[in-house]
């Protein structure tokens, strides 16, 4: 049985109803606004779609360059708190990737399971899947290089993403989990995958304990771990916490020949 990532913040139930594909994005209205000293100017467009998933339709925020795609790609998974409160979290961030060349889909994966403690298993599942179908989705928009979308994970998403990269049908070959902890099995088919693990220097909703615990796992499956600790204490990042978040991925990401060892010295 695949363990799951320990428990942050139930999300509150919400309506199942999707909004149709493309439909343009009306909220938050704050959208690009620049937060982090290296921002860029917004060359990027954001939708509100929906995609399938086992029969669900899921709904996720499309982020689109303006200018001329890197050919990269990046799922983000949000955390307990739900797709509503990490796309508001996470918007200005995805528009900053997505202005720099990166398609990014930011899933509303709690669609295809609501969280449920008593059916933990079916429901990692169910929230599997949802990733998986969000990469391939993403995989097929105009711009994207085949072997090139990266899974990123926030706390429970940290837990979403090792659950959809540790089976063989997967295709990514990246993931970048922050705040995240737990157990990792299962296997990577036969894919050569890295991973960039992001802790704070303490965290009260998951110890860093856990989030060594899960680099030590993905090692054992064979993944090369770049393990890095974040200069912030706590589970809820600060913005330039974030901003630093978003920097290493960058770098993670675009970093196409990583023979990163792992830092030892972040333990």
């Amino acid at each position: 049985m695949r363990a799951a990532l320990i428990a942050v913040v139930v999300a509150a139930a919400y309506a199942n109803a999707s909004a149709a594909y493309a439909l343009p994005l009306q909220t938050p209205p704050q959208v690009g606004i620049p937060g982090c000293s290296d921002d860029v100017a917004v060359r990027a467009s954001r939708q509100l779609i929906s995609f399938d998933s086992r029969g669900r339709a899921i709904r996720a925020h499309l982020y689109t360059p303006r200018g001329t795609p890197n050919g990269r790609g990046i799922v983000l998974l949000h955390g307990g708190t739900g797709f509503e409160m990490n796309a508001i979290l996470f918007d200005a961030h995805a528009i900053q990737l997505a202005s720099r060349g990166y398609h990014v889909l930011l899933p509303a994966y709690f669609d295809a399971a609501a969280p449920d403690p008593a059916r933990r298993t079916v429901t990692a599942r169910a929230w599997r899947q949802a990733a998986l179908d969000a990469v391939g989705h993403l995989e097929l928009q105009p711009g994207i290089d085949a072997g090139q979308v990266a899974l990123w994970g926030y706390s429970r998403g940290a837990g979403v993403a090792v659950d959809a990269v540790t089976v063989s049908e997967s295709s990514v070959r990246k993931i970048i989990l922050a705040a995240g902890g737990g157990s990792a099995d299962g296997d990577f088919g036969g894919r050569a995958v890295s991973a960039l693990v992001l802790h704070a220097r303490s965290d009260e909703a998951v110890p860093v304990r856990a989030t060594l615990s899960l680099a030590d796992d993905l090692r054992g499956l064979g993944a090369t771990v770049d393990l890095q600790a974040l200069d912030f204490e706590g589970h809820q990042y600060d913005l330039p916490t974030w901003c630093d978040v978003m920097r290493r991925t960058r770098a993670f990401v675009d970093d196409d020949g990583r023979t990163a060892q792992d830092n030892q010295d972040n333990r």
